[in-house]
C-alpha cells in the first residue's frame, strides 16, 4: 500500500465499532455484499466530501476454485485466506472487499494504489491464477455511482468484469439522467396524489383515505419510489406528498383523515421528523387527520431509532401506521419493538386466504395479538364481498380495496349502510 492509500485510509476510517460489526461472522476476513454496499456507500459518500476519489476493483480470479479443489483441505483454506487477506490489504480501509462468487471479487481502493494488485494475487496463488481486474470510478456522484454499481456487481456476477466494466459508464450516465428527471418532476410538481378510502369493515363506514402516489410517465409507483430510496431523493418527495395530503385534508370534509406514505429511509434520516412536522406547525391541529403510514421498500434496520421518530410523531399527534406488515421476517420484531397506532396485512396474507389455511391461522392469531395490544389492523386488497366477510370474522378492523373504492381522484367517498345487492346472476357485491 502506497502513502497515499494509506492517508485515504485514515481520511475514510469508519471507526473501530463499524469495523468490529461488520467482520463479525466472516470466517475468510471478507464481508458479505449487503454490509459490502454499506461499507461503500459511506465511503463513497466520505471520499467525496474529503475530496479523495476512489474505485471499485472487480477482480476474477478465474482458475482459484479449480486449483483449490485440487488441494488437500488445510491447504486450500490456507490458499483462500491468503487471497482474501490480499484483497482486504488492498481495499480502503481494510473493509471494503467481499467474494461475490468461489473465483470472483470486489473491492474499493484509492486511486493513488500502485497498480500491484494482479501481481500479488498471482504470487499467493503460486501462478495458479491470471488476475483479470476491471476498475470503475466512482466519481459521478455518490448515489448515482452507487446505484450504477449495483448493476454492474450484478453483471459482474453473470458475465465477468469486462461486461460489468463496459456497461457501468452507461449505467451510471442513465442512473444520473433518471436523477434530474425525477428532481424537475419533484420542482414541477409533476406528479398526483388518488385517494383510496379505508373502511371499517363492522360499520362499513369511511375511517380514513390513504393518499397513493401517481406519475405522469406512467411509470410503476413502486418502482419510482424505490428509485427515489436509492438516489437519495425520497425525503423531499416524502415531504412533498405531505404538503400535497395537508392541503386536501384543509379542502375536504369536515373531520376527513388521509394517510400519507413516508418511506422506512425517511424515518430513519436525521432531521426528517424535524420537518415533517414544520409541515403542520402553522396549525399542529390538523396532525390527527393527518396520518402517517410507513412503508417497506427498505428494511427497518434500526427499530429503536424508528420507535424514536415513531414516537415523536405520535407526541404530536400524529397517527402511525405500519404497512404490509407480515412481510418479511422481522415482522414480529416490529409488532414487539415499535409502538404504531395501527397495522396494513400484507395483501398476500389476503389474497390466499381460503386457499392456504395456515395463513388463515397466521392472520387469526396477529389479529388477536394485534388487538391485546391496542394496534388496529388494516386488510388490503380486498376484491369481493366474500373476502371482506372473511377478514371481519377474522377480527379485522379496517379492510381497503376494490370491492370498496378504486382509488379516487379527490378525497370524497360515501359508503352505503349496507351491501348493495347484486343487480345481476352471477354480478359481484359492492359497496358504493
Amino acid at each position: 500500500m502506497t502513502q497515499r492509500d494509506a492517508n485515504v485510509s485514515c481520511a475514510l476510517s469508519l471507526g473501530a465499532p463499524a469495523t468490529s460489526n461488520l467482520m463479525a461472522g466472516q470466517e475468510n476476513g471478507l464481508i458479505d455484499r449487503e454490509a459490502f454496499m454499506a461499507v461503500v456507500s459511506k465511503l463513497i459518500d466520505e471520499a467525496a466530501s474529503g475530496g479523495l476519489p476512489v474505485h471499485l476493483d472487480l477482480v476474477d480470479l478465474e482458475g482459484l476454485g479449480r486449483s483449490a479443489a485440487a488441494m488437500e483441505p488445510g491447504s486450500a483454506e490456507k490458499l483462500r485466506r491468503q487471497v482474501s487477506a490480499t484483497l482486504r490489504a488492498e481495499s480502503v480501509d481494510g473493509l471494503g472487499a467481499t467474494e461475490m462468487s468461489p473465483d470472483r471479487f470486489a473491492l474499493v481502493r484509492g486511486v493513488g494504489s500502485d497498480g500491484r494488485l494482479s501481481e500479488r494475487l498471482q504470487a499467493v496463488s503460486g501462478g495458479a491464477v491470471r488476475p483479470i481486474i476491471a476498475e470503475l470510478a466512482l466519481k459521478d456522484g455518490s448515489k448515482q455511482s452507487l446505484r450504477a454499481m449495483r448493476h454492474a456487481l450484478d453483471r459482474f456476477i453473470e458475465d465477468g468484469p469486462s461486461a460489468a466494466a463496459a456497461t457501468f459508464a452507461a449505467s451510471v450516465s442513465r442512473t444520473v439522467h433518471q436523477s434530474n428527471s425525477f428532481k424537475d418532476a419533484l420542482s414541477r410538481g409533476s406528479f398526483r396524489l388518488e385517494y383510496q378510502p379505508i373502511v371499517d369493515l363492522k360499520r362499513r363506514t369511511l375511517h380514513h383515505f390513504e393518499a397513493l402516489a401517481r406519475f405522469e410517465t406512467g411509470s410503476s409507483p413502486a418502482e419510482t419510489i424505490i428509485l427515489a430510496e436509492e438516489l437519495g431523493l425520497i425525503v423531499e418527495f416524502d415531504l412533498a406528498v405531505a404538503r400535497i395530503v395537508l392541503k386536501a385534508i384543509s379542502a375536504a370534509a369536515p373531520g376527513t383523515k388521509i394517510a400519507a406514505n413516508v418511506s422506512a429511509a425517511s424515518l430513519l434520516h436525521d432531521g426528517f421528523v424535524g420537518a415533517l412536522l414544520e409541515v403542520t406547525a402553522s396549525n399542529p391541529r390538523m396532525r390527527p387527520r393527518l396520518m402517517i403510514e410507513i412503508t417497506e421498500t427498505q428494511e427497518l434496520r434500526d427499530l429503536a431509532a424508528a420507535d424514536k421518530a415513531i414516537a415523536a410523531l405520535r407526541r404530536a399527534g400524529h397517527v402511525v401506521c405500519l404497512d404490509d406488515f407480515g412481510a418479511g421476517a422481522a415482522s414480529l420484531d416490529y409488532l414487539r419493538l415499535l409502538d404504531v397506532d395501527m397495522i396494513k396485512i400484507d395483501g398476500r396474507y389476503i389474497q390466499s386466504l381460503g386457499a392456504r389455511p395456515r395463513d388463515t391461522v397466521v392472520l387469526k392469531h396477529v389479529v388477536a395479538m394485534c388487538r391485546e395490544l391496542g394496534v388496529l389492523t388494516v386488510a388490503e386488497m380486498i376484491e369481493t364481498a366474500e373476502v371482506a366477510r372473511c377478514v371481519l370474522d377474522l377480527g379485522v378492523d379496517l379492510g381497503q380495496g376494490w370491492h370498496f373504492a378504486k382509488p379516487l381522484a379527490e378525497p370524497r367517498w360515501r359508503p352505503n349502510v349496507g351491501p348493495v345487492r347484486a343487480r345481476r346472476a352471477g354480478a359481484v357485491e359492492q359497496w358504493a
